[in-house]
């Protein structure tokens, strides 16, 4: 049977013998392959997305760094290839094990060669191979302890080698790749770059520059935490700021490109039946919208689970040191998990807030431009019957309103 477990633990997630430690065939049954299965997802997804990108200057982007990368995720390779014949010779069939760190090394070879596409093709951190080896090093940690920490009838001991040799290599091709590509990258004009996202403005020859934002050179961990502001902050920190401390608007926020993608979907609207202004609105920014939505179940996620931990704090507290006490690694792990949820409970409310507002703004703008492109095609008689007043009114008071109105919804 594929999906076989041969622990007696069964599929846990906590050990029955063991409760400080998941069961083997959960952590090879669900966390391994569920990382490696959307790995390859998102590696299919983001190779065809950098097969459509320009290449970048060989110059400015093969060198030490790549090489270093190659061959440490060569490593990773390696490591998850012996660790997997291993495995098969502890369980000569077809069972949980086998099949997660066959996964695991399809999904390591996927990730050499992303890195090969991402170095070349992309300006900014891979967020694919970041989260994939954050999340690697994770779980290797986990079944290193288990692997070290508890007996089993098979010595799973004998893996030791192999996962550290795997999680050491993950963790120094994650810090790696956290690492900024050159700045000289930012500065080309490249108009068909998908990944400054966050930078393109036009130039008076037409063409697309960087707003200069450390922004569009953040990772993903930079911009979740907006850790790329730190550096303003720090200048405000030493003198007063002025205009020519902040950066460029960035391409998206500029009021052509917002109006353009709103008309665009207006369009559309008025060619149909029954034209809806809500709909060309969803349509424009709805994933703003789902973002801030997953924040904000991120946001109540995080906190439901607080006032338990806190509960399980108080517990150990009472009994520590007596028969009915529980170790002290309990304790720790509770204060951790603690920390994490109230870290991630103030994150996702700051990022909500950042999009909503980035709504608000997108909406307003907008639908002024729209009420202003009207008012030039109104004819003689239209113009008698709606005053200065009624128009502007509109553009500022009513834009000001729904737009308002959207971002409590």
């Amino acid at each position: 049977m594929i999906f076989h477990c041969p622990s007696s633990e069964g599929w846990g997630p906590l050990s029955p013998a063991h409760p400080e430690h998941l069961t083997t065939c959960f952590q090879h049954g669900f966390l391994a392959p569920g990382l490696n299965v959307l790995f390859l997802v998102a590696a299919a997804v983001r190779l065809r997305k950098l097969s459509n990108i320009p290449r970048l200057p060989s110059e400015l982007v093969v060198g030490y760094l790549l090489w270093t990368k190659l061959a440490l995720a060569a490593v990773a390779l390696a490591a998850s290839a012996v660790e997997f014949i291993t495995m098969a010779w502890l369980f000569p069939y077809v069972c949980v094990y086998t099949i997660s760190l066959a996964l695991q090394t399809v999904a390591a070879a996927a990730a050499v060669y992303l890195h090969y596409k991402e170095q070349l093709h992309n300006r900014i951190a891979s967020t694919p191979l970041l989260l994939f080896w954050l999340m690697t090093v994770l779980i290797s940690l986990a079944r290193l302890r288990t692997a070290l920490s508890v007996v089993y009838i098979n010595d799973f001991s004998t893996l030791a080698v192999p996962i550290s040799l795997l999680a050491l290599a993950a963790l120094t091709i994650f810090i790696l790749e956290c690492l900024p590509k050159p700045r000289e990258l930012f500065k080309q004009a490249d108009s068909s770059n998908d990944d400054a996202e966050f930078g393109k403005l036009e130039d008076s020859d037409g063409d697309y520059c960087t707003s200069d934002s450390p922004e569009e050179r953040a990772n993903v961990f930079s911009r979740y935490t907006y850790a790329w502001v730190i550096s303003l902050l720090n200048k405000g920190l030493l003198k007063q700021l002025e205009l020519e401390d902040i950066w460029k608007l960035g391409g998206q926020y500029r009021p052509d490109v917002v109006s353009a993608q709103f008309q665009s979907n207006w369009q559309k609207e008025l060619r149909s039946r029954k034209p809806s202004l809500f709909r060309a609105t969803v349509l424009t920014y709805w994933k703003i919208w789902v973002l801030a939505a997953m924040h904000e179940f991120l946001r109540t996620a995080t906190a439901l689970p607080c006032p338990v931990v806190v509960s399980k704090l108080i517990v150990f507290a009472t009994t520590y040191g007596t028969d009915e006490g529980s170790p002290i690694e309990h304790a720790y792990f509770y204060a951790v998990v603690l920390f994490l949820l109230t870290c991630e409970q103030n994150i996702a409310y700051r990022q909500r807030w950042a999009h909503s507002q980035r709504i608000k703004t997108f909406i307003r703008t907008s639908y002024m431009t729209a009420i202003f492109q009207k008012l030039l095609t109104l004819s003689n008689d239209a113009r008698q019957k709606y005053d200065i007043g009624s128009i502007v009114t509109h553009m500022s008071v009513d834009s000001e309103n729904v737009a308002t109105h959207v971002v409590n919804c």
